[in-house]
């Protein structure tokens, strides 16, 4: 149909992480966290706190950056549990995709097969 969006994977709505564009701190822990680590938000009475992968219960996903789609298609089918990472852009003011956040042997079994192809 004309005006239809026909990228039906552009309508999912995935669960995100950010990766940070400054230093930050641990709402949990008060670990101080660097630039570009990967953390969660959760909106709490009109804030936003910060959470690192540990405090949020990540630690166990590997980090997937953006660059070969055929890793990234099947890293995302083998894995059951998966975070799009995104993060601020001041040039255009809007958060940009970066990667994503896996399981390890989801990982791990999408380059051994992307290698056999």
């Amino acid at each position: 149909m004309p005006g239809e969006d026909t990228n039906k994977a552009s309508n999912k709505k995935e669960p995100l992480v950010y990766a940070l564009s400054r230093a930050s701190r641990c709402f949990g822990c008060d670990l101080r966290l660097l630039e570009n680590e990967i953390i969660q938000l959760k909106n709490e009475k009109d804030d936003r706190e910060v959470y690192c992968r540990k405090c949020s219960g990540l630690e166990g996903l590997e980090v997937l950056l953006s660059g070969n789609a055929t890793v990234t298609r099947l890293a995302k089918k083998y894995s059951s549990i998966k975070f799009v990472i995104v993060k601020w852009s001041d040039t255009w003011k809007c958060y940009e995709r970066k990667g994503l956040l896996v399981e390890k042997q989801a990982l791990e079994r999408a380059q051994k097969e992307a290698a056999l192809r």
